[in-house]
Parts: C-alpha cells; structure tokens; sequence
C-alpha cells in the first residue's frame, strides 16, 4: 500500500497538476492578505473591530473554499483520467491489488486538498493573527475549515466518479454547475435542500456558522461516495 500511495503522488502531482495547485495557493495568499487590510496599519484597523472581524472571516472563508472546492475538482478530473489510470497495469496482478490501487489513489488526492486546506488555514491564522488587531482564531473556525475540506473532498470523489465514465475537459460542467448552486443560491425549496443536505457547504453569518444540514449524514454521503469512487475504478479497469 505505501508502494501505491507513492506512486499515486508521482502521477497525480506531475508539473500540471503542481502549476495548478501553486495558482490555488498564490489565489488563498492574495485573497486571505487583502481581507485583512492589513496594508492600512494597526491603528485604523483597531477601529470597529467587530465589522472588521466578520469581513475578513467572510471573505477569506470563501476564497478558501472557492479554491479548495475547485482544487478539488481538479484533482478529480486530472487524477482519475484515462491517462492516470494507466499506471494501474504495471502494480495490480489481481481484483484484490486493483481495490488497493483505487484506494491508494482516494487517499494520494484526499491527503492533497487535506494538506492545501491545513495550510490555507495556517495562512489564514497567522495573517489575522499577527496583521491584524481584532482577530483571533477560535473553534468557529476550526469548525468552518473541517466544512471547507468536507466540502472539498465531496467533490473530489464527485469528479473523479464523473471522470471514470466521460473522460474529458468538459467532464467538469456538472461539479461546477453544483459549485455554483451552492454558492448562488440559499437552501429554499426542495430540490435545493436535498443538495444542501447532502453536501457540507460552509457558510457564515453575523450570528455564527450558518452550514445547512446534518453534519453525521453528509460525513456518510461522503464516505459512501468514496467507497463508490473505489468500486468503480475497480470494475472499469478490470474489464
């Protein structure tokens, strides 16, 4: 399995997948820095403190989320492509090895956006933290970045589903379009509410976290769309 998981990160970050997640990476660091205002000094931001906090927790919240969302798309169109998936041939000799193979790739990915998400948060922390004089990270937040790489990774095992059947650059419309619901639109109606309570998408307001849904069932639409994303890549690569 280690012997997988190293060569998933070999295929999975080769210079285009790491062009595209340093551009994910310079997006946070611009966005995060540009919340905070920091530019304008101690003194000026130590007026109206409250507002300040909130917008910057806002609008870093959503450009990390945009990024990770889409890195995570990314990811599951570049990882699971027809391409990719010929390095299966060279390390599987059974069903058994090909199940392991497919989930050393779930697991490569998932470490990845795990890993952009940590250091976002990490970015987020120290810019508020130090920068700023009416910040300080607290359980929401920790609370709202375990939302964002929820998020995230449902839509990494969302695309690489969608990869494995229609492998082309076209192959992201649907994520994005789901993307953009969520983003766009509040979860009102029934359609839009199924959407929203299947999938954790972190939102805030004045009062708090304001994340629609039951926490427990999109942890399981989540483990459930992984197990499939396992399975799948299984039986297409066998037969």
């Amino acid at each position: 399995m280690k012997t997988m998981l190293k060569v998933q990160w070999y295929y999975l970050l080769d210079k285009t997948a790491t062009a595209f997640l340093g551009l994910f990476a310079v997006f946070v660091f611009i966005a995060v820095f540009a919340a905070s205002e920091a530019t304008l000094g101690m003194s000026v931001l130590d007026v109206d403190r409250v507002r300040r906090a909130f917008v910057y927790r806002s609008s870093s919240l959503m450009a990390i989320r945009l990024a990770s969302s889409v890195l995570g798309i990314f990811l599951g169109l570049h990882g699971w492509s027809r391409t990719q998936r010929r390095g299966c041939v060279f390390f599987v000799a059974g069903r058994k090895d090909i199940l392991a193979f497919g989930a050393a790739k779930v697991a490569a990915a998932a470490v990845v956006v795990a890993v952009f998400v940590s250091a976002a948060m990490l970015w987020y922390g120290l810019v508020g933290g130090y920068l700023t004089p009416y910040f300080a990270c607290s359980e929401l937040d920790w609370q709202l970045f375990v939302d964002i790489l929820l998020e995230a990774l449902f839509f990494l095992m969302a695309q690489g589903l969608v990869t494995m059947f229609f492998d082309g650059v076209f192959a992201a419309i649907p994520a994005f379009a789901v993307l953009w619901v969520l983003e766009s639109s509040a979860p009102e109606g029934r359609w839009l509410s199924i959407l929203f309570g299947a999938i954790r998408h972190a939102r805030i307001d004045e009062t708090g976290i304001a994340t629609f849904g039951d926490p427990s069932r999109q942890a399981l639409v989540l483990v459930v769309a992984l197990v499939i994303t396992v399975v799948v890549f299984a039986w297409k690569d066998v037969n």
